[in-house]
């Protein structure tokens, strides 16, 4: 840990104490068994969650209890509950370590802090409704705590999402506003959070109207959903099995294919050196060079499956954090000394700033090299000079950050790929050069499925090649 992240958690710690101290409630002889209670429905509703619709996320009921702690209980009990479930929950629940549970505590007092005093502010009652402290009642009640309950989710996303991406930029290195920018303040993110916090005054009012019971009948239906999702992702763990179930199948055909093709060229070096040896007794030298070329030429054959096949096992990951301009760029120098971009002309089209992802630079720059090679000498092997047009490779990185991905495509204006091949194009073992041993595609789709991502191939006749990269953006070992 660095000092500088060591100094950003105990200044989060020192407020909140500061404010805890200050505003600390000194009600616990009356509500005692109350904030105890609330305690323990907000570490319960830690454990339910709902998957967004992308798989990609959860929609966490922590935020939504941490907000009804907080209309309901005043400011100072709203701090010592939230710090209470969040430590109790990071700590015996979610297993998370202990510097980060120790910050969490901090900075949900802070937050709790910011977002009931924007409730109260705005008109909200400070010591909580549960108090009686606002008049009212019906649609004319709701109408006067519309603002301040608007304000408190205000408050609550702002303080939180300051403090936890001010943690995560310090401990990935990363620039804070990038951080706070691409991780936290995402669409998909912030409707998330909506969907959360909109859930509170249901929650308020459910227990206004018939007390603790209102709760479980609150939370029923989101434990039901809980157990929807569960159950799905149960039957895609099952899918993934079956799917992994014919990679192996797969995997046993490629070896039966090589033991065919070793078989092949085992027995024309055998051949070739029993002739040798023939000839050697009857002192006869003439078909001794035809011979060595041929034993030569398929010993290259056993070298190049022999690679392809170390190419295609060998894809243990060393993951860091990386730009994919950088890995581009260093892909293009690679390639462009070489005999076959000597007439190809290399375009890049990379957003700026660069996408960044966590990867292996290592393999992805095989990938990309392979993809550049593969398109120039498409482009190059082709008939009649690439039918009179220019060659030219266009790469391209783009980040969605809707969807969370960053995609990197390689185009070329070579003659395209026929609609029979590119349903075989990423299987092992399917080539169509005369000296390929057909790994190079099937390993480059491995390696970036092993990243999580897709590798994805269009063309038309006349109209080059297409290679798309997609690679997953993975949410951050945040702090909050």
């Amino acid at each position: 840990m660095s000092n500088k992240l060591k100094a950003y958690i105990t200044a989060v710690a020192i407020v909140a104490i500061a404010l805890l101290v200050l505003c600390a409630p000194h009600d616990f002889a009356a509500r005692g068994g109350h904030y105890l209670g609330w305690v323990l429905i907000c570490v319960l509703s830690e454990g339910l969650w709902v998957s967004t619709y992308s798989g990609t996320g959860t929609i966490t009921m922590a935020s939504t209890a941490g907000l009804a702690v907080t209309m309901l209980w005043g400011r100072g009990a709203a701090m010592l509950i939230a710090m209470a479930s969040t430590f109790i929950a990071d700590l015996f629940v979610l297993k998370k370590p202990h510097i980060r549970v120790f910050f969490n505590t901090c900075q949900i007092a802070i937050t709790t802090w910011v977002a009931a005093t924007a409730f109260g502010l705005i008109g909200g009652p400070m010591q909580g409704l549960a108090a009686g402290g606002i008049t009212g009642h019906g649609d004319a009640l709701a109408a006067r705590l519309a603002l301040p309950t608007l304000a408190m989710f205000v408050g609550y996303l702002l303080a939180n999402r300051t403090l936890v991406a001010g943690a995560v930029a310090l401990s990935t290195e990363r620039v804070y506003w990038s951080v706070l920018r691409e991780d936290w303040l995402t669409v998909e993110r912030l409707l998330q959070d909506l969907a959360a916090f909109l859930l509170s005054p249901v929650m308020v009012m459910s227990f206004l109207a018939i007390g603790y019971s209102g709760v479980p009948l609150f939370f029923a239906p989101l434990w039901l959903l809980n157990e929807s999702s569960r159950r799905y992702f149960q039957l895609k763990s099952s899918q993934q099995q079956l799917v992994l179930a014919e990679r192996t199948a797969a995997k046993a055909e490629i070896a039966a294919k090589l033991a065919h093709n070793l078989r092949q060229i085992i027995t024309a070096v055998r051949s070739r050196a029993q002739m040798l040896l023939k000839d050697d007794e009857r002192q006869t030298y003439t078909n001794v060079a035809r011979y060595s070329q041929i034993i030569l030429v398929q010993s290259d054959r056993m070298e190049q499956m022999a690679e392809g096949l170390m190419d295609f096992s060998g894809l243990e990951l060393k993951v860091q954090r990386i730009e994919i301009n950088s890995v581009v760029k260093q892909a293009i120098e690679v390639v462009t000394s070489h005999e076959r971009f000597k007439d190809v002309e290399l375009q890049l089209r990379l957003q700026e700033p660069a996408p960044e992802l966590r990867a292996d630079p290592n393999h992805l720059q095989q990938v990309l090299t392979n993809l550049l090679v593969n398109a120039a000498e498409a482009m190059n092997d082709a008939p009649d000079g690439n039918g009179g047009r220019s060659k030219v490779i266009t790469v391209t990185t783009v980040r969605d950050q809707p969807l969370r991905q960053v995609r990197i495509t390689v185009h070329d204006t070579g003659p395209g790929i026929p609609a029979s091949n590119l349903a075989k194009l990423f299987e092992p073992h399917f080539t169509t050069k005369k000296e390929g041993h057909g790994y190079g595609l099937s390993t480059s789709y491995q390696v970036i499925e092993s990243h999580g991502g897709r590798l994805l191939a269009t063309s038309a006749i006349g109209d080059g090649a297409t290679f798309t990269i997609v690679l997953p953006i993975p949410p951050e070992a945040s702090f909050g």
